[in-house]
């Protein structure tokens, strides 16, 4: 391959890799049909360039179909854009501007004529690499950046050593192991350097300026128009369709007429077998919080501070027929997370209630970047001694009819944009964020929400472990010794009551479960979210840890919409779950329901180490002696293979032969712990190691004698069979033995 050819072909690699760097911030998002299409074109205009210029006769029709087709390429982006947007699939404007910068990156490659357009190539395609992982939300995005950076530097080199050829012909000597040994260095460079700013930087935020005119949505873009992105146009787009999640911050008050919280949860689940306290939950959530415009009252316990889990199965009914957009809310950030609204921390053996009092009206004020925050006074505390645990998301409320507001596991503090007045934001009696003074939290509000992370090993070693209570539910209390069997420690007995509920029970999605009582889950080992989340709460209680039942939304992992920079909760989204306290009073959320995504709680690097040497330590011991015994017996093994490489080098050509045959002798040399002396050439070094032997002398005479001849003479002389010969006399055992005659 000649020189251009081989650069050629390295800047097209480099140029389709950042074309692939677009592809996951595109592929879950959009048509599945319209989006592989516009790959498809893009592949086939690529291919069409490349065989006319492959097979083409005539050079400069060839390069005129090869013009043509590179055309094509960069503007094909752009047309899939205009004609997605006519049939009903469109496409962000940002990510066509993205993957038509790869495409021209392509197309200039694929022309180039002079070492200019190459480069400029190059900048392109490493432009979009660095870019397309900086707005991307995936902890893997790095990798396509580290794989340009790679390719790019070997690139480089190549170059480097052939202008060096040319420039010093006499003093420059070429060998197979530079590259491979830079490369090397490379990566461990990049790595230890992605590793080191790998949480250095705070979380990513949505662009406050418009990256382009039409970002932040209009009348023709609304479908792809990006969430977070424009000033302009994305205030009108909140105002006139309420599903629209531009960068609004706003308190503006709709009239609603649409189902509460508490009437989700009696369509997903049922509404409580009991129906006689209807007055009684009245008086305990107020009067004022009854809206008679509603088409029904909440008929759930939840009102009055209880949840019930004998239940009816739910009936159908349908909601928000007049309403473009089913949200609850809208949520921006990870999925597969749970939003809690309410807690209850004790259980009679039917309902859930709450007896401690975690109410806290006098939330801490903290300027943060001129904006106000309130903060949990108790999480403001391990804030102030890890800045960094923070991750901020965003919610924007739209129909939940309630003044309690949806957050992660753990949230720390909130912030509503120019709203700095402490009486704005409460914590209720279980702890959960709400709005005081109000019938409800306004639609439209977007919520800034600072939740905290938490490490495994935290968990594992600020878990508080009690004297079990008493078995509320006699089954519970055997079921869990079956369950742990012999495990002490405490963490490990967590995971496989989880475990086991999420893979021998079975999640009832459609609520046609007969279970409409604990008991009755446990013989059928089937039901709803709430019996699964109550039974692995109150196993953890006889396990010694101490629980609360969790109610609010689900993030659906598929809900996220990149086109629009967020998640849809909707009112199916409903879901229970449970949570375990750690000594320090934090809560971490456990997951016991199949089908849900668990929370993720990331090991240190001391905990992977420690796991991964307890998992595979036969394994290292194993490793450990096979590399003695390989150490040890190196000089067998190393012979034997050295012996099938001169074996399989048969085919080459004499001066290849010949280099291979020295190569092969002074490995040999080296297994014997006889090394060529630093500046002694191969001749003197070998005349003078076989002296002692008549034959291998003549040998060695024999084979540089025709080396020579190769080389230096004509060039036609026969000499696979001197090489072979001198070959198949110095071994590693005949070398030891004449070193060692020579010594003495």
């Amino acid at each position: 391959m000649s020189t251009w050819s081989r650069r050629r072909t390295e800047t097209i690699a480099l140029a389709v890799l950042a074309i692939s760097s677009v592809i996951p911030l595109r592929c879950y998002v959009e048509s599945a049909a319209w989006f592989p299409a516009e790959m498809a074109a893009l592949a086939i205009a690529f291919l069409v360039a490349e065989g006319v210029r492959a097979f083409g006769g005539n050079e400069k029709n060839s390069r005129r179909w090869i013009d043509s087709a590179t055309v094509a390429l960069g503007v094909l982006p752009v047309l899939f854009a205009i004609v997605g947007r006519m049939i009903g699939s469109p496409i962000a404007f940002e990510m066509s501007g993205l993957t038509t910068f790869g495409a021209v990156s392509l197309a200039m490659a694929i022309a180039a004529r002079t070492n200019q357009t190459r480069s400029l190539s190059l900048i392109l395609s490493g432009f979009l690499v660095l870019f397309s992982a900086s707005i991307s939300d995936s902890d893997y995005a790095v990798a396509l950046p580290l794989l340009w950076m790679l390719a790019c530097v070997w690139h480089l080199i190549a170059n480097h050593w052939e202008r060096l050829d040319l420039a010093m012909p006499d003093s420059v000597q070429r060998t197979w192991s530079l590259r491979p040994k830079i490369m090397i260095v490379t990566l461990l460079v990049l790595a230890v350097g992605a590793y080191l700013v790998k949480d250095s930087s705070a979380g990513l935020q949505r662009l406050t300026l418009g990256l382009m005119p039409t970002s932040g949505g209009s009348e023709w873009s609304d479908p792809a128009a990006r969430g977070g992105v424009g000033t302009g146009d994305a205030a009108i787009a909140a105002k006139d369709h309420a599903e629209s999640f531009g960068a609004v911050d706003s308190d503006i008050m709709l009239e609603s007429t649409e189902s509460s919280l508490f009437d989700m949860f009696n369509d997903m689940i049922g509404e409580p077998k009991e129906k006689n306290k209807k007055q009684e939950r009245a008086q305990a959530m107020g009067p004022d919080n009854f809206i008679q415009s509603h088409e029904r009252n909440a008929k759930s316990e939840q009102g009055g501070g209880t949840f019930s889990t004998d239940r009816l199965p739910p009936k159908k009914h349908h909601h928000f027929k007049d309403a473009k957009d089913a949200s609850v809310v809208q949520w921006d950030g990870p999925t597969g997370i749970r939003l809690a609204m309410h807690r209850y921390d004790t259980f009679d053996g039917r309902d859930w209630s709450q007896t401690a009092d975690l109410k806290n009206e006098k939330l801490t004020p903290v300027v943060i970047d001129e904006a106000t925050w309130f903060f949990d006074p108790v999480l403001r505390g391990v804030l102030s001694r890890d800045p960094d645990a923070a991750s901020v998301g965003l919610l924007k409320v739209i129909r939940l009819d309630s003044l309690r507001l949806p957050v992660p596991m753990l949230t720390a503090g909130i912030h509503i944009k120019e709203i700095d007045r402490q009486d704005f934001f409460a914590l209720s009696e279980d702890g959960c964020f709400f709005m005081p003074g109000r019938e409800r939290v306004p639609p439209l509000t977007v919520v800034h929400v600072a939740s905290l992370g938490l490490m495994e090993d935290e968990i594992r070693d600020g878990l508080e472990v009690r004297e079990p209570p008493a078995a509320v539910v006699p089954e519970i209390d055997s079921l869990v010794q079956q369950i742990v069997g012999d495990e002490t420690d405490t963490y490990e007995k967590l995971q496989l009551i989880v475990s086991h509920l999420r893979s021998e029970f079975s999640y009832d999605r459609d609520g046609e479960s007969t279970a409409t009582s604990l008991s009755d889950f446990l013989q059928s080992r089937r039901g709803g979210d709430h019996l699964f989340a109550t039974t692995a709460a109150l196993m953890a209680r006889q396990i010694g840890m101490q629980t609360r039942l969790v109610t609010g939304f689900y993030v659906r992992p598929d809900a996220f919409d990149i086109s629009a920079g967020h998640s849809s909760v909707l009112p199916q989204d409903v879901h229970v779950w449970a949570e375990v306290q750690l000594e320090d009073g934090r809560w971490f959320e456990i997951e016991p329901t199949p089908g849900f995504q668990q929370p993720h709680y990331h090991p240190s690097w001391r905990l992977v180490a420690q796991r991964f040497a307890a998992t595979y330590w036969t394994t290292f011991v194993g490793g450990a002696l096979a590399l003695v015994l390989g150490y040890l017996s190196r000089s067998y093994w190393g012979d034997w293979l050295l012996t099938v490489i001169w074996t399989f080098g048969r085919w080459l050509r004499p001066r290849h032969r010949i280099r291979l045959a020295i190569g092969i002798i002074e490995a040999r040399a080296r297994l014997a712990g006889k090394r060529r002396p630093v500046g002694r050439s191969q001749r003197a070094w070998l005349e003078q190691l076989t002296r002692t032997d008549a034959t291998i002398a003549h040998a060695t005479e024999k084979f540089f004698d025709a080396a020579d001849r190769l080389f230096f003479g004509h060039g036609n002389e026969p000499t696979d069979h001197d090489a072979t010969g001198l070959v198949d006399l110095l071994h590693v055992r005949t070398i030891t033995a004449l070193s060692k005659e020579a010594t003495s």
